[in-house]
């Protein structure tokens, strides 16, 4: 398998009745990139995660993952093959513990043992230092503390490919560096990441590469300095003529 295609996407195209979101997108990642995904809201991100992560089927084009056709897999083939995503609002278990959150995910393999999972998941709240946590329900979570619980369950899954959708919105400066921190130590791991979100500055300062969207298609693609200093990214994202 080429390793510049750890991750292909050809061609993604969704439509929903009249409106088209997705417009003929390609993107492909090589083993252990950590790329950014951004745009105007509308743009087409979200539909791109979703049809990545197996949640939408695309009306036309193809996803490849390790030289592997997924195009049209339910979302729990991608989860199985490695794919892993958050989403902007987390999707917690509200009335459970934190622990109680990480085990879930790991237990949806008919196969897993629960002594397995609560191990494993003593090593997720060791890397996201939430150990303090462990009992606490995930109501009682700060918005911060609700994103990196989110980041856990999706760990559980041991991934090879993570979509991160807003890690960093709404998020207390001091836990956004600890999110950032986080990723960071993921993608040194081996871990392939995609992160969509609206702050440009933890975008510069985390990816080497931004992928662009906007109205349904990609505008731009390459290394972040070069992507967020061009005119046609300024325009579509900001509506403004230069670069401030």
């Amino acid at each position: 398998m080429d390793e510049a295609e750890f991750f292909a996407a050809d061609g993604l195209s969704k439509h929903f009745g009249g409106i088209i979101a997705v417009d003929g997108l390609s993107i492909s990642l090589s083993r252990g990139e950590l790329v950014g995904l951004i745009g105007p809201n509308g743009s087409g991100k979200t539909t791109t995660i979703n049809m990545v992560a197996g949640a939408l089927r695309p009306d036309e084009g193809t996803i490849r993952l390790r030289g592997v056709t997924m195009t049209g897999s339910p979302a729990h083939v991608f989860a199985r093959g490695g794919v892993a995503r958050t989403f902007q609002v987390p999707r917690l278990f509200r009335r459970m513990t934190v622990l109680e959150n990480l085990i879930v995910p790991a237990l949806s393999n008919p196969a897993a043992r629960r002594a397995e999972a609560e191990r494993r998941a003593g090593e997720v709240l060791s890397f996201l230092r939430l150990e303090h946590l462990t009992r606490s329900l995930a109501r009682a979570l700060s918005g911060g503390q609700q994103k990196l619980l989110e980041l856990g369950r999706a760990l559980m899954l041991r991934p090879s490919l993570l979509l991160l959708d807003e890690p960093f919105a709404g998020v207390h400066p001091q836990l956004l560096a600890q999110i950032m921190e986080h990723i960071g130590s993921l993608n040194a791991g081996g871990h392939t990441i995609i992160v969509v979100d609206h702050n440009i500055d933890a975008i510069r300062s985390l990816v080497r590469r931004t992928v662009v969207m906007a109205q349904g298609r990609k505008i731009a693609d390459g290394p972040s300095e070069d992507v967020l200093r061009d005119p046609a990214v300024i325009r579509a994202y900001t509506g403004a003529r230069d670069a401030h």
